[in-house]
């Protein structure tokens, strides 16, 4: 890009898209009049994912695996220099940091459901041919799978989910008991309690383990109940084997099913950073492109709200904070200015709200290094985000935590207790975890709680928090909240 204060001309775009010539090409003009743009345009729906599905469920039940079968490529997870995270992973076989991956569902005009459901990866040309009967598929959602931590280590990720999933897949394992009194359970309950998901898709994992005792049908009795009992019984309970791909197309269908929600697309961008990187550190394996992003930062989010183009000056908050003194912080926003835009392999010179974005930027790359930037929030300059020392919230806390549970003595249950002034707790706000001070506590019942945070955050009216308090020498989950008002907030510097 030759000029620094416009965006990329036509022939600049056409060089950026042309690499993946099996895609419908993307331009500025769709963008003059956004009452016609959605989430199914061709063209938008060509190159990136518009819909979020997450995965919900303990370790080894095959969530992972599940969303590698549906999209035939590997998940995409972000890297760091040193990587004790993934390390972990490999030795342990489970995953302990937020991926995603990304997959094309079509639909065959020929074929009777639900053999004419097929998925595949993003890269995939939009047209193409079924192998059965030689008909021209039909592309009918691209959606970004987010495959979600195992609950005990990421609980605080799971939390924010309102940002991440329009949808979920709960996967039970079928080779291991439903019962509802479980403990791990439990805490799916109160994942599940907390979330505004409506689009649920149960799946019986593993269902290949099982078929010669007779028992899944017992368990599906009791995945029933246990769906009655959390508020979704309408949703599809589906046996699936992952490993051996079966039953994919019955998951595909619903999939295809779900409604898309509505984006903001006339609102300023507002992009919630999960991961920064500097791509020069990246292995070969990496999902990011390193032609177009060399010596440059990257991040890996979500978009919001808003339309990102390619060659837009944008600005991170909070950016460099500098603590001068106990009581002061400085704080100076990081400008910069967008050179690529990718949807996992995928040249984007705009995006939408939908899946998970790659932004590279124009910046020094050390500010990107060691997820430094995680939690905060890309917008334009003059239309962005204020950032808070003091934000209220309104909070809901949950009536009890199960401790420990022992064969001997059952479920060890400890009452969540009334918050006091000048307790200290964790609070979640989009994808940072930061410590609030209890300043005041206000409400009809003692739940519009005003926190002093210990470092600055940018956050927004209705905004889902996450309440942590320390219990023993763990943190442990009280509670969720929504932000009703902001306080005081930090001066630029």
């Amino acid at each position: 890009m030759k000029n620094n204060n416009h965006l990329p001309d036509e022939k600049e775009c056409k060089e950026i898209l042309n690499s993946q010539k099996q895609l419908s090409l993307q331009s500025f003009t769709t963008l003059k009049n956004l009452s016609e743009i959605s989430p199914l345009t061709k063209e938008i729906m060509s190159r990136q994912p518009t819909i979020n599905i997450g995965t919900i469920g303990d370790n080894s039940k095959g969530k992972t695996t599940l969303v590698q079968s549906l999209s035939e490529s590997i998940i995409s997870r972000p890297k760091a220099e040193k990587e004790p995270e993934r390390i972990k992973e490999r030795e342990k076989n489970i995953s302990q940091m937020l991926g995603y991956i990304n997959a094309k569902l079509y639909k065959c005009p020929t074929c009777e459901e639900p053999e004419c459901y097929k998925s595949f990866s993003s890269e995939t040309p939009d047209e193409l041919k079924c192998k059965t009967c030689d008909s021209k598929l039909e592309l009918i959602r691209h959606i970004s799978f987010v495959d979600e931590p195992e609950l005990r280590i990421k609980m605080a990720t799971l939390l924010n989910e309102k940002w991440i999933m329009d949808g979920a897949l709960l996967l039970v394992a079928a080779n291991e008991n439903c019962n509802i009194e479980d403990n791990d359970n439990e805490k799916e309950e109160n994942k599940l309690d907390n979330s505004i998901l409506k689009n649920v898709i149960i799946i019986q994992n593993k269902i290949d383990t099982v078929m010669k005792y007779n028992t899944a049908k017992d368990q599906y009795e009791q995945i029933k109940k246990y769906a009655n009992n959390k508020n979704v019984p309408n949703s599809p309970i589906i046996p699936v084997s992952a490993q051996l791909k079966y039953n994919l197309d019955v998951v595909i269908q619903y999939l295809s099913s779900l409604t898309i929600p509505k984006r903001d697309l006339i609102s300023p961008p507002k992009f919630s950073i999960i991961h920064s990187f500097d791509c020069n550190y990246q292995d070969d394996d990496t999902h990011i492109g390193s032609d177009l992003n060399s010596k440059n930062g990257m991040l890996y989010g979500l978009l919001l709200k808003g339309i990102f183009k390619l060659g837009e000056k944008v600005e991170i908050r909070p950016g460099i904070c500098i603590r001068v003194s106990n009581q002061e912080t400085k704080v100076n926003p990081i400008p910069a200015k967008i050179v690529s835009l990718q949807s996992e392999k995928n040249n984007l010179i705009y995006a939408i709200p939908g899946g998970m974005i790659n932004i590279g930027l124009k910046i020094d790359p050390l500010f990107c290094r060691g997820n430094k930037l995680e939690g905060n929030v890309v917008g334009h300059p003059d239309k962005s985000q204020d950032i808070f020392k003091k934000i209220t919230i309104k909070c809901h806390f949950l009536r009890r935590l199960i401790v420990v549970k022992k064969k001997e003595l059952g479920k060890h249950v400890e009452y969540v207790t009334e918050i006091k002034k000048g307790e200290i707790l964790l609070l979640n706000i989009s994808f940072v975890s930061v410590g609030g001070v209890v300043q005041q506590i206000d409400g009809n019942n003692n739940d519009e709680i005003t926190f002093l945070l210990k470092k600055p955050v940018c956050s927004e009216l209705s905004e889902k928090v996450g309440i942590s308090r320390k219990i023993g020498y763990s943190w442990r989950i009280i509670g969720w909240g929504e932000v009703i008002s902001g306080g005081e907030t930090f001066t630029l510097t």
